[in-house]
């Protein structure tokens, strides 16, 4: 399935080019009676259900055009959604200004806004309790990179 995986990958770096659309994630599953095939894509203005619909078809044809594959398939091309991690530098730009979750390889979690985004850290404005009191400072923190195991957007309801 690698060899699926990387026609599908080189294909889809051709179609989209140097954007406005973003390959985030591409899953290649074989299954006892179908082979489950995930695409994860996403505009730095969100990606559109039209836009996931087109860019599904086209693929889907092309691979049959090319006869990629023999068996039965299922195609899912979709944007992450908020339960995937920010794994990308365009995502961490896109979601500055959001409440985030960042999941710390050594020391635990942190939750606070997205303030910046670098090629090696972000940086996170947190609150911190103060002495046990009901006092609350907020606080940025300069977090590198290479620190984090995962970070995810939260949803807020404010």
């Amino acid at each position: 399935m690698s060899d699926l995986s990387g026609k599908i990958r080189e294909w889809l770096t051709a179609y989209v080019g140097d954007g406005p659309i973003f390959l985030v994630d591409l899953q290649v599953s074989p299954g006892l009676k179908r082979t489950q095939i995930t695409i994860l894509v996403d505009t730095l203005e969100g990606i559109s259900i039209d836009e996931c619909a087109l860019l599904s078809r086209k693929l889907a044809h092309h691979m049959e055009e090319q006869m990629w594959i023999e068996d039965a398939y299922n195609l899912e091309v979709s944007s992450p959604g908020l339960d995937f991690p920010l794994t990308q530098g365009w995502q961490f730009q896109k979601n500055i200004g959001r409440k985030v979750k960042v999941w710390m390889k050594k020391e635990g979690q942190l939750e606070g806004e997205l303030l910046a985004y670098t090629d090696d850290s972000i940086e996170i404005l947190s609150e911190k309790v103060v002495k046990h009191r009901v006092m609350v400072a907020k606080e940025s923190t300069r977090i590198p990179l290479v620190d984090i195991d995962k970070i995810k957007v939260q949803v807020s309801f404010q």
